[in-house]
Order: structure tokens, then sequence, then C-alpha cells
């Protein structure tokens, strides 16, 4: 009988399911109860949730991009790509988890059993929770937010598991989560102590050994503990894990291997990883790894390079090429074979194509190899190259700026020492010698531009000859079938197209390298360096005459060949700076004592009485005594004292209490600050001038205390003689002193006085216009009307016009205006024989100024009368007040 037949049926399912579920809650703890939600837990939901975070692991693995050129993570959970790529496998475990929690955890207690009871039900009714799953709930959700980065979240979760459920499975794999996530966290102490937990718990489960393992050699190689992180990797691989991660666990212990020295062992794995047949890139650089894990003396460097070179061979390699030259190199270099290793070194620069990591390693290890010989020149070259193409977290980065830096400036002073030292060995030569010398180098010149035009020319003739054949060609592929596909019509694999094109790109650009920047003429790289190139017909603009200067012409050659007794004044004092900087820069920044001393005697032989000869004898006598050579050190220590016997230098080797008497002098001259600053501070201004002027005549050498002791001097001679003579020993200090903080605040309180105290502005403005203009009443005049800016100054204009035509017709006055500054507009009368021939015009204009200025207000224009060479200085002073200042002194008293 079917349910369509009998509707009742209906109602006694439902009633039935009703009955059913509320038997099953889980306010009630039953067998019933528990089986219900164990079931439903574990296939509805659970395993849904566990399905959606081993999806997020795979995705994880295919979204993780690997770094070669450090030790592999054991795990993806780290890096920010990848949590947000899983986010959404893992929100969904989390939210199904969560759903196991809130909707099947049971906390009720079971009905205790009459009668005696066991350890077993003891224990029983002793549980936090009878629903199974749960713990494994809290337990994925945690490992969830270990996938998206959130590890303050995940720690949590494993907490409360640990804190819920002792004694459960899923209480000891939190313990080893935990660990991971204290690692991540960097609370590697919280992981320490978690360890050391683990290793007395005997209940470990054997089948999540793994985790355990792995997660003591994350904490070990956190600390860089490699051998111990080496050690648990072992055990973790005893274990028998996926493939996947034995692949991935075994590189990684080749590596850590290779870190604790032991060369042999890392081969072994890094071969081991090879048969296991893993991804291209990783087989790759299990290959190139096994080159640096070689150690000389053994057996298996032969066979490692024989495999390294049939690799290069292999056109999949071609983009790694740099990577296998490298590891070539290291190769010879550990056998000792220098010249073979830098070859592969220099290989590897100039075949690396999008490696920045591997062509930086690379130069910085040839910078190295250039320092310690020393070839500082090269070196500077390579560590500069270096510096730009390793990224800033590259171990030691900053002490490799620091050096490139000094090698940079280093470099910088050879040049212009050899610069110097060879044209003045052309400027000591004969005319004729150094004409004959110029010609050979012009000659050169002719030479390897004629050697170009040719090449040029022959580039030409094979373009013009290659493009025959290739029309050629096309002809005779549309003269035969139109349906067949024709062979070879790429370029790259059309042998005409191709030997057109070569020819001509030669032509256009010349013979060029494939490195970077190879469109640049003039562009200077590490390759420059390695080979003497020919110099191309260039020429200069002679800014003084404005004329070309060809590259073939004698005064190209001669520009900067010092002829004249000032032009070997200007040549000394460089190279004698060159010389001197370059024996700073070896004694202090690459502490190679020999080189400094080399510079050092040359300059002091070249320069005996010059700039730096002082310090140099000083910085010989200590350097000799570096290197063990006493009886040189006193020859210097002698110099210093026959010359310079007075000099501060001299006594620091001659006095052997100078230190402790400049420290005695610093302490007087301190005590006597301290002296005038508490006078101030108690109000005898008398006393804080006179003993400031006092110690200003006594400590000239002390330029701390000498602006110290006048700012004082200017505060009290504020307070005893008032603002003015203040503002004039504040402006005494900003003329003496003009680069201290005590001039910088002695400037902001000048501008405080100017807006709190008008009358001091006025007159340092009173001041300046005494100097700056003259009183001359007979000098020609002019008559002035400054007007403030926004006002009418055309309707003024029109005004004053027609008012001389009524009055002045006869005397051919004309009017002009100008802008003045940002304060007024002025309008001048031109033009009158005197002074008093312009006051009488300006006298009869005040008596009828309403009918000029009409509603303008009397404070917003002035009347003054101007010579016409004041009125030109006021113009290009642009302001108004100094000369109104001015005016009022000498015309209206």
């Amino acid at each position: 009988m079917s349910l369509r037949r009998n509707p009742h049926t209906w109602l006694l399912l439902a009633l039935f399911t009703g009955l059913f579920a509320a038997s099953c809650s889980v306010e009630k703890n039953t067998a019933a109860t528990r089986n219900f939600h164990n079931l439903t837990s574990h296939y509805n939901i659970f395993f849904n949730a566990n399905e959606s975070y081993k999806q997020g692991l795979e995705r994880a693995g295919e979204s993780f991009v690997d770094d070669y050129t450090s030790i592999l993570p054991l795990f993806y959970y780290e890096d920010e790509s990848v949590q947000q790529s899983v986010t959404p496998q893992m929100k969904t475990a989390i939210d199904k988890c969560t759903k196991v929690i809130t909707f099947h955890s049971i906390t009720a207690k079971p009905k205790i059993k009459q009668g005696k009871q066991s350890e077993k039900d003891k224990a029983f009714y002793e549980k936090n929770e009878y629903n199974k799953w749960v713990d494994d709930s809290y337990l994925l959700i945690g490992k969830s937010y270990m996938q998206q980065g959130k590890f303050f979240m995940a720690a949590e979760s494993f907490k409360h598991v640990l804190k819920t459920y002792p004694g459960e499975e899923a209480y000891y794999l939190a313990m080893a989560w935990l660990v991971r996530a204290y690692n991540a966290i960097g609370n590697l102490d919280a992981s320490e102590d978690l360890i050391v937990a683990l290793k007395d718990v005997d209940e470990f489960p054997k089948k999540h050994e793994e985790v355990l393992h792995t997660s003591m050699a994350d904490y070990h190689m956190k600390q860089e503990e490699y051998e111990e992180a080496a050690d648990y990797l072992v055990q973790a691989l005893e274990t028998r894990p996926k493939k996947t991660q034995r692949i991935r666990y075994t590189y990684i212990l080749a590596q850590l291997l290779n870190e604790t020295g032991n060369g042999e062992a890392s081969v072994r794995n890094f071969r081991k990883v090879i048969r296991m047949n893993p991804p291209y890139v990783m087989a790759f650089n299990a290959k190139v790894s096994m080159a640096s894990a070689f150690q000389a003396g053994a057996s298996n460097s032969e066979e490692i390079k024989k495999l390294l070179n049939k690799m290069l061979k292999d056109p999949k390699n071609d983009e790694f090429q740099d990577q296998i030259y490298f590891a070539l190199a290291n190769i010879y270099m550990e056998e000792g074979d220098r010249g073979q290793a830098i070859e592969y070194y220099h290989r590897s620069v100039t075949s690396s194509v999008q490696n920045n990591y591997q062509k930086g390693q690379s130069c910085l290890t040839l910078a190295e190899i250039y320092y310690n010989e020393p070839r500082y020149t090269l070196s500077a070259a390579y560590y500069d190259t270096a510096v730009n193409l390793l990224e800033s977290d590259y171990p030691n980065y900053r002490a490799l700026q620091v050096r490139s830096r000094s090698l940079n400036h280093l470099v910088t002073n050879i040049h212009t020492y050899e610069l110097q030292d060879s044209v003045q060995v052309l400027a000591a030569m004969p005319e004729s010698a150094r004409n004959a010398k110029i010609d050979a180098i012009i000659d050169q010149v002719r030479k390897e531009e004629e050697e170009a035009r040719q090449r040029e020319q022959q580039a030409m003739q094979d373009m013009q000859f290659n493009r025959s054949a290739m029309y050629q060609e096309q002809a005779s592929n549309l003269s035969g079938s139109g349906s067949g596909q024709q062979g070879g019509r790429w370029y790259f694999y059309n042998l005409n197209a191709k030997s057109f094109g070569q020819p001509e790109f030669r032509m256009k650009w010349g013979e060029r390298k494939l490195e970077d920047n190879w469109r640049r003429r003039n562009r200077q790289t590490v390759s420059d360096l390695l080979e003497e190139g020919g110099a191309e017909g260039v020429a200069l603009t002679d800014s003084a005459a404005g004329m070309i200067i060809d590259n073939k012409s004698r005064e190209f050659y001669m520009r900067d060949i010092p002829l004249t007794d000032s032009a070997i004044a200007v040549s000394d004092a460089l190279l004698e700076e060159a010389l001197y900087n370059m024996g700073m820069i070896y004694r202090d920044d690459l502490l190679d004592y020999e080189k400094a001393i080399e510079s050092l005697e040359e300059l002091v032989e070249r320069y005996p009485d010059g700039k730096h000869t002082m310090a140099s004898y000083y910085y010989l006598h200590d350097l000799y005594n570096s290197v063990q050579q006493p009886s040189r050190a006193t020859y210097y220590k002698e110099q210093l004292s026959r010359k310079y016997p007075e000099s501060h230098m001299t006594m620091l080797l001659t006095n052997p209490n100078y230190i402790r008497e400049m420290e005695e002098a610093q302490q007087k001259v301190e005590s006597f600050y301290e002296d005038v600053y508490n006078d101030y501070r108690n109000s005898r201004y008398a006393d804080v001038i006179r003993k400031a002027e006092r110690g200003i005549i006594e400590y000239t050498e002390d330029k701390d205390l000498l602006v110290r002791l006048s700012y004082l001097k200017a505060m009290a001679t504020g307070a005893v003689h008032g603002k003015e003579a203040m503002k004039s020993e504040l402006d005494s200090i900003v003329a003496w002193y003009p680069d201290t903080e005590i001039a910088a605040e002695a400037r902001e309180i000048i501008d405080y006085m100017y807006v709190a105290f008008p009358e001091v502005k006025e007159a340092d403005q009173v001041r300046e216009a005494v100097e700056l203009y003259t009183y001359d009443p007979e000098a020609v005049h002019l008559f002035l009307l400054a007007v403030k800016r926004g006002r009418n100054l055309n309707l003024v204009n029109f005004n004053l016009l027609n008012y001389n035509l009524d009055n002045f017709n006869t005397y051919n006055l004309v009017i002009e205006l100008k802008n003045l500054g940002v304060d007024y507009n002025l309008l001048h009368v031109k033009e009158f024989a005197n002074n008093q021939g312009v006051r009488r015009y300006a006298d009869k204009v005040s008596e009828d100024i309403v009918k000029v200025m009409g509603e303008i207000p009397e404070d917003e224009y002035e009347i003054v009368l101007i010579s016409k060479e004041n009125y030109n200085k006021l113009l290009e002073a642009k302001e108004f007040k100094p000369y109104l200042l001015f005016y009022r002194q000498n015309y209206v008293q």
C-alpha cells in the first residue's frame, strides 16, 4: 500500500520522526541520543568539513611558490598568498565544525547505573563531552585558522581542546599543533615549554607522529638549530608520509644537512629527491644544490660536474644557465681552481636573463673575490650591481650597502687621482712630444672609426643581398600551392629572414652583447670591465665658445691638460684631496693598511707643505705602528713634531698628559659657563654682561662656548638696556654664527619681536633706509603717490591727468603707473629739476587732494617726494615702508 493511497501513513511517519527527534535531544544523554548525534555529526557535517579542509590544503600546495635560494618551509600557511587562496575552503570547514558544536554537542550527564561503579564507568561519567566529534571539530577549526594565517585564533582553539578534553586523541594533536601556532606567532619560548612536555608523553598516537616530529622540526628551524631539525625530519620520514610530503621533507633535510656542513649526507638526500621523480623545478634545484653541498676531496665532484654540464646542454634549462654556471663555479672554487671558478661566475652573470637574485648573488661572489685580491675597482662595480639587484632582506644587506658606498667613494677618488696624474704628466712634456702623443690617439680613433664604417658598409651589402633572397623565396612560395602551409614563415625559423635581420641590426646598433641595457651606448655595467673597448666617434661642446669640438682634433684632448700656473694649482688640489681620501678609505673602511700607507706617503712626498700633510704624518705614524714597523712610526712622529710643534696632533703624540690637560681645560670652560648661567638665572644681568664679554675675549677658540655666552649676553642686555639693544646683540649672533642652533633660535626671537614690537622693526627699516637711500635736494625729483593694492588706480590716474591739464598744462608733466610688491601700487609724476620744484607741485596737489583721490580714505595712500636715483632703488627693493620712514626723517622734518 503506497503512501499516496493512505494519507494516514504520512501522519504516522511525521509523528514517529517528531518523537524520535525529541528522544534524541542534546538535553538527554542516552545511548540513542549519543548514537544519533555521533552519526549525524560524522557523516552529515564533519566529513564535509574535513573534505573542504583537504581541498584547501591541495589549493595551498598549488598556489605556493617555493624559493629555492633559502631553506624551504615545512608548511605553507605563513605565506600571505596561500592564506588568501585557501580562505573559502577553510571558512566552509569552520562553519560546518561550528554547526557540529552548536547543534550536536552533548554535555548533559547520563543516568548513573545502580550498584557498584567500575573505574571505566567513573571515567565515563566524568567526561566533559559525549559527542566524540566535537573535540575533533574544535581541532579542525584551529587547523583551519592556521591555514588562513589567523594564528592567535588557532592557538585559542587548540588551548580549548587541551583544557576541555584531556586524554583524548585530539588532546595530543592539539599540543603538537599549538607548537606550530606558537612558532608562527614567534612565541618560541612557549613552543619550547610545550616541546619539553611532549617529550614526556608516552601516549601520543603513533599514527599522528608525523605531525609531532614536523612540529618540532619547524621549531628548531626557526631557531636555526639545523642539526636538531634534521634529526626530527628523519623521524618524520620514518613515519612513511604521503609521497608529496616525503619528497618535500627529503629536500628540506638535504638543505639542513648542507647547512650543518654534512655535505656527503646532503648530496645523498638530494639524490633521493631526484629518484622520487619530483616536479621539474625541484629536480633541477636538487641537482644544482648538490654542487653547493659538494666538499673538497669528495669523490663525487667529477660526477656532479658531468651532471651539471649535461644540464647546460638541455634546452629546457636555457633560462636556468646562470644557476648551473654558479653551481659549477662553486665546485671549482671548493677544489681550489680559482681561475676556472671566476670564469664560471662571469658566465653566470652574463647568462642571467630574469633571475635577479641569482645575478645579484653571482655579482656578490665576484665582488668578494676581487675585494680579497684586492682589485677594488672591479670589486666596486660588482658590489654596486649586487646591491641594486638583491632585496633589502638579503642577509647582511646593510653591511653590503656600506661596503659598496665605501668602494664607490674610493673608485671616484682613484679616477680623480689617475686623471690628474696623467694630465700633469702630459703638461710636463715638451709641446712636440705632447702633440705626438695626442696625434697617436687621434690616429687610433680614426682607425677604429674606419673599421666601424667598413663593418656598417658590409652590413648594408648583406642586408640588400638577404632582402633580395627573401623576396625571391616569398615569390617562390606564392607561386606554389596556395593551400599548403608554408614552412618556416615565423622569423626565427626562417633562415633567410633571420640572416637579413642580423646585419640590419648590426648596422643600426653595432656589435652588441646580449645583456641588460644593450641599447645604451654609454652604459657602465660589469661587462664593460671585462674587456677593453675602442673609442667611438664623439664630440664635446665648448660651452665658453659655443663650438663643437671633434674628438679627432687636438683641442678635444687639450681641454683638461693644465698648462697654466692656476690650472696646475687646481689640478694639485684635486690630486692631493684624492690621495688623502684614498688613504682614509683604505685605513678606516677597508682596513687595508698597506694601501693606506702607500697613498699617504705619496701625498707627503708630492705635497710636503700641503693641506693634508700634518694629518697624513699623524696617520702614517699610527699605520706603521699597526703593521709593526716602529722605526717608520717614529720617523713620522719626528716629522710631525718638527714641522708642526704646536699642533693638536703633535701634542697627542708627544705629551702623555695632553688628554688630561684638555679635559681639565674643558672642565674649566664648563665651570665658567655654569657661573655665568647661574648669574642669569638669578637676574644678575650686569654680571652676566661683564663675565660674558670677558669669556668671549679669553676663549676665542671655543666656538660652542662663544655662541652660548653671546646668547646669555643678548638676553641680559635686553633686560638692562631694552628691546632694541637686545635685537642688536641677536643680530650679531646670526651674523657671526649663522649655522648654529642658537642662531636659528635668535632668528625666531627676532621674528617674534617684529610682530610683538613694531617699533623694533621700524627702527631696523630706518637703518636700512639710511644705508640704502641718499638725500640730495638738488637732484632730479619725482612726485609719488603710493596707493594700497585693491584701490582703483586708473581712476586716480584719470583725475590727476585732468588736474594737471587744468593747472600745469605748460609744464609737460608725464604720469606713469608701477606695481610695487604685494602692498602698494605707485603713480609718479615726472620730472622736476629739484626738491623745491616738486615740493611746490606737491603742495598744490595736497590742497586739492580730494579732486585727485576721490573717495579713497587718507590712510589708504601716501604722498612722498623722491629723487630719481632713490626711485630706481625703491623699485628694486620692492618695499615702500623703509623709504616712507626715510622720507619722513629727511623731507618732512
